[in-house]
């Protein structure tokens, strides 16, 4: 949910409906103040759409515009369900999403996610998914027993359907009456908000348990919980020179078997500004300040990174998968008057190929950039 922005007067609205609703009624309280806030979250995008649709419905050459998709049966018989969810979504009616709404939801959540983008993400219908290093072992000779053990040691398979994501969404009446096409264009944007937040959580410190493996814990060993534990915290990494980072490449390279040209660095956006930037940026010569990293390194600056703690990882060697993604109406509360609280649940795992694809460092090591400074001795001339 979207706290941050909020109008005061929401926000007392909200307060004023949680501080008197009696105990055996906090449940439905807690669950109208959901709808509130991401009506409220959203009003800029309801009236987007609402906008569109009723230009659309007399403007052709503006309907083209938009680029709206050509929903197939399945997605049409999916939202004809939201024109009364109360009939069509029930606690025991449950509705599962088509996966080609699923597949291009995650398709634009990694194009609005900096972090996502570097996650490989499996189809919406598979249930097991295989995860392996780019670099596999090629061989000649005879097929021993040995090899094939050599080469099965690198592929893991990605079991989709051990956790569950779940996000409440809010479908309004004003967006319910629409045509079809438009009702996917507001249900993708909201839905692919909701899941961005929750995988990006669990790619960063998912605890394998009730999520999946983050890049900040370690994939083979857990704690008594069975949470996996999470990765040593190095606290040599001080500068962004060669030497200062050539561990942290050796480790990304895990142990020289694949290639890295490219950095990204995971932080808080207050390390950044204390930790990162000073360490990374210095004074030009000719006035200014310019990038003094040897090696192209990208900042990924996300309020989901713990504050003292940053990343260093690579693209393209972690995976997710999400299926079987459904949405029923939560029939524990009341519905709002222009509003249905609608649960959208799906399986969902993660890991990474290995526990070398990130290095978990304290960013307040950092050290800032200080331009090097040459003392030049002119020798006197005799008789001076």
């Amino acid at each position: 949910m979207k706290i941050e922005g909020l109008s005061q007067k929401v926000k007392d609205k909200v307060k004023q409906l949680l501080d008197n609703a009696p105990a055996d009624q906090k449940a439905d309280a807690i669950m109208q103040s959901i709808e509130m806030i991401e009506e409220a979250a959203h009003a800029d995008l309801i009236q987007q759409v609402v906008a569109e649709a009723e230009r659309a419905s007399h403007d052709a050459e503006f309907k083209k515009q938009l680029g709206l998709r050509n929903l197939s049966q399945e997605e049409k018989k999916f939202y004809e369900g939201f024109k009364d969810i109360k009939q069509s979504i029930t606690a025991n009616q449950i509705d599962i999403i088509p996966t080609e709404i699923i597949d291009r939801t995650l398709d634009d959540v990694k194009k609005a996610s900096p972090i996502l983008k570097l996650v490989n993400m499996a189809p919406a219908n598979v249930k097991k998914w295989i995860v392996a290093s780019h670099s596999g072992t090629a061989v000649w000779g005879m097929l021993t027993d040995a090899i094939k053990g050599e080469l099965s040691a690198e592929v893991t398979a990605l079991n989709i359907e051990i956790h569950m994501l779940s996000a409440y969404l809010v479908i309004p009446k004003a967006i319910r009456e629409l045509s079809l096409e438009f009702v996917d264009r507001y249900f993708m944007a909201i839905l692919s908000e909701a899941m961005q937040n929750g995988l990006v959580k669990g790619y960063l410190d998912g605890d394998g348990k009730t999520g999946p493996i983050g890049i900040f814990r370690q994939i083979g060993t857990t704690n008594g919980d069975g949470t996996q534990k999470a990765k040593t915290v190095s606290t040599k990494i001080t500068k962004f020179s060669p030497k200062g980072l050539a561990e942290v490449r050796k480790t990304l390279t895990n142990d020289g078997k694949r290639v890295v040209s490219k950095l990204y660095l995971i932080c808080n956006p207050a390390d950044e500004a204390e930790y990162v930037d000073p360490c990374m940026y210095g004074e030009a010569l000719t006035g200014g300040y310019v990038n003094k990293s040897f090696i192209e390194i990208e900042k990924i600056v996300d309020a989901n990174c713990p504050k003292g703690k940053a990343a260093f990882t690579i693209d393209g060697y972690y995976t997710m998968g999400t299926t079987g993604v459904r949405v029923n109406e939560y029939d524990q509360t009341k519905a709002m008057e222009n509003a249905d609280l609608i649960i959208a649940t799906c399986f969902a795992n993660g890991r990474a190929v290995d526990d070398n694809v990130a290095v978990v460092f304290d960013v307040t090591k950092l050290e800032e950039y200080v331009l090097p400074i040459t003392q030049i001795t002119i020798p006197q001339q005799a008789g001076e």
